[in-house]
């Protein structure tokens, strides 16, 4: 089982989302996987202008731009599962991620079209790319739905069209209550980060094992340390409690930073 992380955080080796993605590689190598990250961070992969080039009989599936993306997509031909890892930036995947998907446009016989397994109509694409099964992994800070709500309905959307088996969604949030897994005096105000890492670990395991991640195990994983109360957004529509939740939460995140 050959497993292949692509981290499209910008920090690379020293965010939270590769963090994590250690947590499954962990668990996945106990159970002999063989495992690789990708930092997107430290690669050049442009963007696709839509030139058409790709397109043309003389250069047909193949890009105008001499950067990282070959390589990449090269490593994905070869792997079994892909994680796609992502921080949220501004409610949505990285920049990163979203420059590599586009990009898939040069292996794609665009004039080509075909019915998706789920009965969609899609043009042709590169299957031993595209098609792999895949796990999504989602970072970020905020605890509330509406914040990852648009990568995971991305990811799902990709895995109608694309015909890839989504095989795990991991929406890790919170990051900054527990220092990012970098401050061991954050995570102990919150224990159960410690049960959610074990998750972390076996997932790592079910993938290497199975090919997917168990429900049970997803669920442990995708905890929130604290959970926002039932009535709270009925309240939120009222300007005082907007003004004493606000000051709240940013008492709140000063005070882990300073933990």
């Amino acid at each position: 089982m050959k497993i292949l992380a692509i981290n499209s955080s910008f920090r690379g080796d020293n965010g939270y989302t590769k963090f994590l993605i250690d947590k499954l590689f962990k668990g996945a190598r106990e159970k002999g996987a063989e495992c690789e990250n990708i930092n997107l961070a430290n690669l050049e992969i442009n963007h696709c202008i839509d030139c058409q080039v790709c397109q043309t009989e003389k250069h047909f599936l193949k890009c105008i731009h001499e950067d990282d993306a070959d390589m990449v997509y090269n490593k994905m031909r070869k792997a079994d599962i892909i994680i796609f890892a992502t921080p949220i930036y501004t409610f949505d995947m990285s920049s990163l991620l979203k420059i590599l998907l586009e990009r898939y446009y040069y292996n794609c016989k665009i004039g080509e079209f075909n019915i998706t397994n789920s009965g969609l109509v899609f043009h042709h694409v590169d299957s031993a790319i595209c098609s792999k099964p895949f796990v999504a992994l989602i970072t970020c800070d905020n605890m509330l739905v509406e914040t990852t709500h648009t990568p995971i309905e991305y990811f799902k959307t990709y895995a109608k069209f694309m015909d890839a088996k989504l095989v795990g969604m991991l929406v890790r949030k919170q990051g900054t209550l527990v220092g990012h897994g970098n401050n061991p005096k954050k995570e102990q105000n919150y224990p159960i980060i410690y049960d959610i890492y074990d998750a972390y670990y076996e997932a790592g395991k079910e993938l290497a094992t199975k090919g997917f991640i168990n429900k049970s195990t997803e669920n442990r994983a995708n905890r929130l340390l604290f959970k926002i109360p039932f009535y709270l957004k009925y309240l939120m529509r009222f300007e005082p409690f907007r003004k004493e939740a606000a000051r709240r939460h940013a008492m709140m995140i000063e005070t882990a930073i300073h933990r």
